[in-house]
C-alpha cells in the first residue's frame, strides 16, 4: 500500500465525510470547527494523492519521508579534482567493485562559469582490478523541472535497474552523470538547457560538464563514447544538445521530451533573435538535418495515453528517420509520468550500451 494506491485514496474520502457529518450533526460549536479545519487538510492531501497517482512520483512511504524531511541521496561527497584511481578504489573494499558508487561532486565549469553540483554513478567495473587502467564511456543524464539529479536515483532507481542489467550482461559498464541542469530558474520550465536567460546552460552540459568528468574520472572525452538522455524538460534538452552538437554524442534518449522550446514566465527564449530561437528547436534542427549529417542515434519513448507526447515523439521520429536510428517506444497505459520512465529506464540503458563505441 504506496502512497499511490487506490486505497489511500479511499480512506481519505471517507475521512473527509467522516468529518463533514461531525461538521454538520455534532452540537458542540468547538468540535464542529475543528472538524471543518480537519476536512479542509484532508481535501488538500486528497489532491496531492490524486496528482501523485496522476504522475507516479513517491511509489514508496520512505521516498515522501526523504522529501519531507530534505534528506538527501546517500552519495559520497568528492573533492572538486577526485583521484581517478586512487583513494576511491583503495576505500572502496569489496562493496564498490559488487555494487559500484554514488557520488556528489561539484562541477565548476570555466568557460559558462557556472558551478553546480552532480550525481556520479560510478559502476561496479570502475573498482575491478581488471579495469584498473580503463577509460569507461558516458551516459549524461538531464532530469526535467521542477526537479532535481536525485530523481534518476531516488524515483526512477536507474543505479538499482543497471546493476541488474550489468549482473546479467545486458549492457556494458558506463558511468553515470547526473548534473543540475537549471540554476536560478527552477520552475517549469526552467533554462531549458539553453545560452539563454543570463546563464550558459548549454555551454556547461555539453562542453564543461563533459571536460570536467573526462578529467576527474576514468572517462573517455566527449563525443562517440558519451550519450545524453533525459526526461520531460530534460528530453527536451537531450534533443536539443544532441542536434546541436552531433559530434558530441554518439546517442540520446529522450522520454516524454518536447521539441519545441517552451515560452518561460511568458517570455520566449531567443525572441529578439529568430535565428537563434531556430538554432535551438529541435524540430527545427531536424527538418535542416541532411542524410549527409552526422547525427546521434536516437531513443523516443512516451506514455502510451498521452496523446500529445506520443503525437510529438512520431513527428520527431518522422524527420529523422531516414536520417539516423529513432526508434519509439509506447508505454501502455501510462502519460507523462515516473511511471512511464521507470519502465522504460532498461530499455533505454540496453540502447546506449549498444549505441556508444565499445571500451577498448
Amino acid at each position: 500500500m504506496g502512497p499511490q494506491s487506490i486505497l489511500v485514496l479511499v480512506t481519505l474520502i471517507l475521512s473527509f465525510a467522516g468529518l463533514a457529518y461531525v461538521q454538520l450533526r455534532h452540537p458542540r460549536t468547538q468540535i464542529r470547527v475543528t472538524a471543518s479545519v480537519l476536512s479542509f487538510a484532508v481535501a488538500a492531501v486528497f489532491g496531492i494523492a490524486c496528482v501523485n497517482r496522476y504522475y507516479m512520483y513517491y511509489t514508496r512511504w520512505g521516498d515522501l519521508w526523504d522529501d519531507l524531511t530534505g534528506k538527501q541521496v546517500a552519495a559520497l561527497r568528492l573533492p572538486p579534482s577526485p583521484q581517478p584511481s586512487g583513494t576511491i578504489a583503495v576505500k572502496g573494499a569489496p562493496d564498490m567493485a559488487r555494487k559500484g558508487l554514488i557520488a556528489t561532486v561539484s562541477l565548476a565549469g570555466p568557460r559558462s562559469h557556472i558551478k553546480r553540483d552532480a550525481l556520479v554513478y560510478l559502476p561496479p567495473e570502475y573498482f575491478q582490478p581488471r579495469y584498473v587502467s580503463t577509460r569507461f564511456p558516458v551516459l549524461e543524464l538531464l532530469h526535467g523541472s521542477p526537479g532535481t539529479p536525485a530523481d534518476w536515483i531516488r524515483i526512477l532507481r536507474i543505479d538499482s535497474v543497471f546493476q541488474r542489467l550489468l549482473a546479467k550482461r545486458r549492457v556494458r559498464p558506463f558511468i553515470l552523470v547526473m548534473p543540475t541542469i537549471n540554476g536560478a530558474i527552477s520552475l517549469s520550465p526552467g533554462s531549458q538547457c539553453l545560452d539563454a536567460e543570463g546563464e550558459m546552460d548549454d555551454t556547461y552540459l555539453s562542453a564543461d560538464v563533459p571536460a570536467l568528468v573526462s578529467r576527474d574520472f576514468r572517462a573517455y572525452p566527449i563525443g562517440r563514447h558519451w550519450a545524453v538522455g533525459g526526461f520531460s524538460e530534460g528530453g527536451f534538452c537531450a534533443a536539443n544538445l544532441a542536434l546541436r552538437h552531433p559530434t558530441s554524442y554518439a546517442a540520446a534518449a529522450i522520454l516524454s521530451g518536447y521539441f519545441h522550446p517552451l515560452d518561460n514566465r511568458g517570455v520566449r527564449p531567443f525572441a529578439h533573435d529568430p535565428r537563434l530561437l531556430a538554432a535551438n528547436d529541435p524540430i527545427d534542427l531536424a527538418e535542416h538535418a541532411t542524410l549527409t549529417s552526422e547525427l546521434p542515434t536516437f531513443f523516443l519513448l512516451a506514455g502510451a495515453s498521452d496523446h500529445a507526447d506520443v503525437t510529438a515523439a512520431q513527428q520527431f521520429q518522422a524527420l529523422l528517420q531516414t536520417k539516423t536510428t529513432i526508434p519509439l517506444e509506447k508505454i501502455a497505459n501510462t502519460r507523462h509520468s515516473f511511471a512511464a520512465w521507470t519502465n522504460g529506464i532498461p530499455d533505454m540503458l540496453d540502447f546506449v550500451s549498444s549505441a556508444i563505441a565499445p571500451i577498448n
